[in-house]
């Protein structure tokens, strides 16, 4: 079973893909330091993705609020570009 912290690490992956993002481009876009969030979002994190950066990133890239810390069970989608 997935943990809330591996359901953020994926659907940050996701934000990463459908925006055609590395993480330093991400980290700019943030306004967040690059290592921290490598850190968080290498293949092998060593870091949790707290809150106010999971609302920070849904906010800045169009999701609704939670969006990063739920499941993708083929329900509906808030993909903006229909991807």
């Amino acid at each position: 079973m997935k943990t809330g912290q591996d359901i953020r690490w994926q659907r940050a992956q996701e934000l990463l893909q459908e925006n055609a993002l590395d993480i330093a481009t991400m980290a700019a876009c943030l306004g967040q330091d690059e290592t921290k969030l490598q850190a968080m979002l290498s293949a092998q994190p060593s870091r949790k993705i707290p809150d106010a950066l999971a609302e920070q990133m849904e906010q800045t890239f169009c999701k609704p609020r939670g969006w990063l810390s739920q499941s993708d069970d083929g329900g509906i989608s808030f993909d903006l570009f229909g991807a």
